[in-house]
């Protein structure tokens, strides 16, 4: 993970994010129930929501995402684990609306973007998603992608208010 990615106190309770990674080399990991996956270097981004209280918050969630040791649960907590994996920036939405499927279906129309792994992340997933996890095989830089990401789901979507952390 990177050193300068912290966690705010003064985050919402709920929310839609969205993780942009970066693997550094391509590598196979064993994503539960998906079996063994191939990612080939380069940036990814993964969307998820956290609209509970407690452990289901934001705050909590993203805490979590960013611990290399955790039991295993979620598709994207398998990837996390990997050495070559690290979180670059996190998009937050504060919001307490079920709009983790349409922020991902915004992201998914930007030039570039592609599933790697049918399935990640989406298993209850409502809007036929085919992955919460995208992979931009063009893009060689984060604020690039960071700027992309800010701008399409400010206009695509509607939402105003969008967080980055770095």
């Amino acid at each position: 993970m990177k050193e300068d990615v912290k966690i705010s106190s003064e985050l919402s309770t709920t929310g839609i994010y969205t993780l942009l990674l970066f693997l550094s080399k391509q590598i196979t990991v064993d994503i539960g129930k998906l079996g063994k996956q191939k990612f080939p270097m380069g940036y990814y981004t993964y969307t998820g929501s956290a609209l509970g209280k407690g452990a289901s918050s934001l705050k909590h969630r993203l805490a979590r995402h960013m611990k290399k040791e955790k039991r295993k649960f979620w598709h994207i907590d398998y990837l996390l684990a990997d050495e070559n994996v690290s979180i670059e920036a996190i998009i937050v939405t504060e919001t307490n609306e079920k709009m983790e499927c349409q922020t991902n279906q915004h992201i998914k129309t930007i030039v570039g973007a592609k599933v790697p792994v049918k399935g990640f992340g989406a298993s209850d997933c409502r809007k036929n998603c085919e992955s919460h996890l995208l992979y931009f095989p063009e893009v060689e830089n984060t604020d690039f992608l960071v700027q992309k990401l800010v701008e399409h789901l400010q206009s695509a979507s509607g939402i105003l208010s969008v967080c980055v952390i770095h």
